[in-house]
């Protein structure tokens, strides 16, 4: 009777897994965008206004960050599940490398001469059938290989650098604009909740773009303190969400 059980329940398994049918195909298109998340910001050319809780007016003049790399990451399954994967070759390749099907590892620098709500095409993965829940994005130092490094004649050298942020501010009782500039080469990694994310023959591909808040990155920085560039890089990361415009 235990054998029959037993029997039956693999029976049940080999069914849901076609007796070992790999499914090819599943892609997700990733893509990065800014914009500003607060009323009265101003945004023209590659300057970005805002006026901060305690009256400081900031300017950003330029900006770049590095995006290094963008990794799904499975949702939690039952043991069912977990099991009928044991069984069947779907989803069984999930290693964590440079060429693993569930991270781009291609560095990007975003810059905000880009205007708000354009897209960066980050590139696209290809993960096994599942659902994934999160996505965790790691800003790191650009190299050499990176995507979208300013030219040599823009002043801005994000080799070996995360973050570049320069601007200027006008303390909250008015006054001349001071110059700032912020550099790191920090790491700073989050993870993003990915809303429905699931792949399967029905539904092999999807498309995801993430969006960061420009003016949430300076907005409680003690630009003077000197880890400022540090935690600016900190609140880069924080304010990165899911956006609802296609890569």
């Amino acid at each position: 009777m235990i054998r029959a059980s037993r029997l039956g329940w693999l029976g049940l398994l080999c069914a849901l897994s076609a007796c070992g049918e790999r499914v090819d195909g599943m892609t997700v298109t990733l893509g990065l965008e800014h914009r500003a998340t607060a009323q009265g910001v101003q945004a023209a050319g590659g300057e970005r206004s805002f006026t901060r809780a305690d009256g400081q007016v900031l300017t950003l003049t330029r900006g770049y960050v590095t995006l290094g790399s963008v990794e799904l990451k499975p949702c939690e399954e039952a043991l069912g599940w977990r099991l009928l994967k044991v069984l069947s070759p779907i989803g069984t390749a999930h290693a964590h490398s440079v060429g693993s099907p569930l991270r781009l590892g291609t560095p990007h620098v975003s810059g905000l001469d880009r205007p708000d709500g354009s897209v960066l095409a980050l590139g696209t993965v290809r993960p096994p059938p599942g659902r994934y829940c999160r996505a965790r994005l790691t800003f790191e130092p650009a190299d050499a290989d990176a995507e979208g490094l300013p030219g040599a004649d823009s002043g801005v050298d994000m080799l070996e650098h995360t973050l570049w942020l320069e601007g200027t501010r006008v303390p909250a009782g008015g006054g001349e604009p001071q110059p700032f500039r912020l550099v790191t080469s920090n790491i700073a990694t989050v993870d993003v909740v990915l809303d429905g994310l699931t792949l399967s023959e029905d539904e092999p591909a999807a498309e995801r773009t993430f969006a960061l808040a420009w003016d949430t990155w300076l907005a409680t920085v003690d630009l003077e303190s000197p880890g400022a560039a540090a935690s600016a890089l900190d609140t880069v990361a924080r304010s990165v969400a899911m956006s609802s415009v296609a890569p």
